[in-house]
């Protein structure tokens, strides 16, 4: 095994969030990179070269900058070939991508170019005596799949944004910055991107949903379940759902949460009618903040709440949702004309 194989991260170059999914990448890169005692190199395309910065601060040694006039447009045929004609004759021993739009599709496009596989959609990556174990839910989060290549390769995975977590690392050392101009074959099969569309919240899957209305036992009528879904609408919200709800009948499966359902991590999740079972728990530990109602003072949901509210749902829902569609309405509209 060649100890000095390098740890490239594979730069996001598009999305609002871009400069805080490269960071938690760098982050990840530089932990392996250090247990793997590798070098940490990174690869961009486009005409940015990325935050130089930025990636000094992190102790990426070499930036590969891949340009062309093809690729001022995303196209993940145009750019796996891209990247795979770059990395082809470099020594590198892991390319980390984040599991993003981009990095799920260009991940196992790049592997098959580089004779290799990806392992993709990846919950964590530790080292243990040089080699590489990467940590994936399967089953729907109810069970955790670890996996090994049998000789180290060129590896490639990709890291869940929810969690990525970007810390500040100062590391002496200057970054080289290798230019890689490519010119793409015109006769390179490509798909043609007509138009990109955000995930419909009542339909995605609740491990991707950024807002999560969790309906419990407490919601326990066709009335107040008809509050909570009028209420998702309004914000937006994915339902999600806890056993006895699921046993019910009353919400598909596919919407559970818990040790037996999915494990989430939402920006918010609002709990309704949910006592805080240690099943449910488990599965919403993760979420960035957790607001919950219910009845019971001594529910265990207030235990690892950031905002708890004692209060009957069929009182409180409705007025918060006249509440929502009044300051909905109040927003200031901006005519505009030609």
């Amino acid at each position: 095994m060649n100890e000095e194989r390098e740890v490239i991260v594979f730069l996001e170059s598009s999305g609002e969030n871009r400069r805080d999914i490269n960071e938690g990448l760098l982050t990840e890169g530089h932990r392996i990179a250090t247990g793997l005692e590798s070098k940490l190199s990174a690869i961009a395309i486009g005409k940015d070269a990325s935050d130089t910065d930025l990636l000094e601060q992190y102790g990426v040694s070499t930036l590969y900058h891949v340009t062309g006039d093809d690729l001022s447009r995303y196209s993940g045929e145009v750019f796996a070939w891209a990247v795979a004609r770059v990395l082809n004759n470099v020594l590198f021993r892991l390319l980390l991508f984040a599991h993003s739009d981009r990095g799920s599709e260009l991940a196992p496009r790049i592997a098959t170019y580089l004779n290799t596989v990806a392992v993709t959609d990846c919950v964590d990556i530790s080292i243990r005596d040089k080699t590489i174990f990467y940590v994936r839910y399967v089953y729907g989060a109810q069970l955790e799949q670890v996996v090994a290549f049998r000789e180290p390769a060129r590896e490639v995975a990709s890291l869940r944004t929810d969690i990525l977590d970007k810390r500040e690392v100062k590391v002496q050392g200057s970054l080289q910055i290798q230019s890689f101009p490519v010119e793409v074959p015109p006769d390179l099969p490509r798909t043609t991107l007509v138009e990109i569309s955000p995930p419909d919240y009542r339909t995605v899957d609740i491990l991707y949903a950024k807002r999560i209305i969790g309906a419990g036992s407490g919601c326990d009528t066709p009335e107040l379940m008809g509050l909570v879904e009028e209420l998702s609408h309004l914000l937006e919200g994915s339902i999600g759902t806890t056993r006895p709800v699921v046993d019910e009948g009353r919400i598909p499966k596919d919407r559970m949460i818990g040790q037996t359902g999915k494990t989430v991590a939402p920006n918010a999740y609002l709990a309704l009618g949910i006592s805080g079972s240690p099943h449910h728990v488990a599965g919403i530990q993760q979420s960035k903040s957790i607001l919950s109602v219910n009845r019971d003072t001594r529910a265990p949901i207030f235990n690892v709440a950031d905002a708890g509210f004692v209060c009957d749902l069929g009182i409180l829902l409705p007025k918060l949702i006249d509440r929502i569609k009044k300051y909905r309405d109040s927003e200031p509209r901006i005519n505009v004309q030609g």
